[in-house]
Parts: C-alpha cells; sequence; structure tokens
C-alpha cells in the first residue's frame, strides 16, 4: 500500500523542468579598417575663398569650399583604373622640382589679390611635395599633364546637361579653339594623335595669344565633349580682347 501511495505521489509531480536553454552569443563584428592615404589634391585661393579637391587611394573623391570659416564637402568614387592613370600623371610632375615653379608669393610683381592654386602630390618613398603658381606661370609640361588631370576630377562635381556632352569630336583637327566648361580658359589643338586616340592641347593666355603659357595637356577623345564646349556653341575661336585689356 506504502509503495502504491508513493508512485502515484511521483506521477502527480511530473517530470522535473529542463533547465532553459543559454543563449549563444553572436560574434562581436570587426570594424572595417580603412586608412586612406593621399595621392594629390588641387587647391585654389583668392581672398577668402577657397576650394579644395583631393583623391585618396582607396577611390574617395572629396572636394571642399569654403569662405571665411563656412565650410562644404562632397564626396564622390572613382574606379581603381582611374585611380592608376591620375597616379601614373602625377607621379612622372615629381621629376620637376617645386622651386622651379614659379612661386608667386616670390615675385616682388605677384598680386596679392590674383588666385593662388597649389597642386600636392604624394611620393610613396618621401613625402609629398607642393607646387604652388597662379593663372600666369608658365609650367613645366609633367606639371601641366598632373594639373589637367585633378582639374579633370574637379569637374566630376559639376553638373552638367548629358545632351551638352554629346557633341561630335570628330570635325576637330590641328588649330581648333576649345572652350573648358570648367573656367573658360580657351584652348587650342595641337596635334590629334589618332593612334592613342587623344588630343594635345595648348592652352592658351587671357589675350589669346598661342603658346604664351607653354601649358600643354594630354586629353582622351571621349572625354572632349564632357571637359569642353562644342566649339558650335562656344565660338570657332577665343574674342579678340578689346584694347583696353591688351598689353
Amino acid at each position: 500500500m506504502t509503495r502504491t501511495v508513493l508512485l502515484a505521489a511521483l506521477l502527480a509531480v511530473g517530470p522535473s523542468p529542463s533547465p532553459a536553454p543559454t543563449p549563444t552569443a553572436l560574434p562581436t563584428p570587426t570594424p572595417e579598417k580603412r586608412d586612406p592615404h593621399l595621392v594629390a589634391a588641387l587647391e585654389s585661393r583668392q581672398g577668402m575663398g577657397m576650394e579644395r579637391v583631393a583623391l585618396f587611394d582607396d577611390g574617395t573623391l572629396v572636394r571642399v569650399r569654403g569662405y571665411r570659416s563656412e565650410r562644404i564637402v562632397d564626396r564622390k568614387a572613382i574606379s581603381r583604373e582611374e585611380i592608376d592613370v591620375v597616379r601614373r600623371v602625377c607621379l612622372e610632375a615629381l621629376a620637376v622640382r617645386a622651386k622651379d615653379v614659379e612661386d608667386p608669393g616670390r615675385s616682388v610683381l605677384g598680386d596679392a589679390q590674383a588666385r593662388r592654386i597649389t597642386i600636392e602630390i604624394t611620393d610613396p618613398a618621401s613625402g609629398s611635395r607642393i607646387y604652388t603658381y597662379d593663372d600666369l606661370t608658365s609650367l613645366p609640361l609633367a606639371v601641366g599633364r598632373a594639373r589637367g588631370a585633378l582639374e579633370d576630377l574637379r569637374s566630376r562635381f559639376e553638373k552638367q546637361d548629358l545632351a551638352e556632352t554629346k557633341w561630335d569630336t570628330k570635325p576637330l583637327k590641328d588649330g581648333t579653339f576649345l572652350r573648358r566648361r570648367a573656367d573658360g580658359v580657351w584652348y587650342r589643338v595641337v596635334h590629334d594623335d589618332t593612334l592613342d586616340h587623344d588630343f594635345e592641347l595648348e592652352e592658351l593666355d587671357a589675350n589669346g595669344e598661342q603658346g604664351s603659357h607653354e601649358l600643354r595637356i594630354f586629353v582622351y577623345r571621349g572625354d572632349i565633349p564632357r571637359l569642353f564646349e562644342d566649339p558650335a556653341a562656344a565660338g570657332s575661336r577665343p574674342p579678340a580682347p578689346s584694347p583696353a585689356t591688351r598689353r
């Protein structure tokens, strides 16, 4: 009888509850390590205004525009192939010593209110090198090509009407005048290299004189409509300056 009562009591209590499962700890995600390094930068300053466009080796393109203490920052990303092209062009410029580019700050005739432009190029072996000049400075060819590449990157931030950038480049030939969209500066086609599909362009001075700056840049045919206006709309040549502006 006692054994029967004990068995009935155990059945009434039921099985012991299983312990609650211990939650498995999820692995903590490792934050992505980003340590971008500067490839090259183009900066211009005039009065209280400034603009700086910098390319980093992770493909980040940063533009900073400022006036007094205000700053506006924009970012874009470019491909690895484009980074390699810009890096190669800029590294070629390092063959030119900084002192071989005239710094307007060292000139007694320099205009204190003129726009001052700085190119900074990073040399993986020895830090960075800085070239400072103004709009009237004659640049060595290698530095001029670096300037053209960086100005091309700067133009990526400008909004453009796609209809305006689809004009036909086939009629272009040696001697054709082109006006750059970014700043209205005129260039003359010096040579059309049909083998490499690029143009060699010569910058003109404010009076439209050819070769005065001795600055030549190389632009791929496919980039011409994006960087330069259609000659049919801009005009076949720079307008002649008034007598008052001639020196």
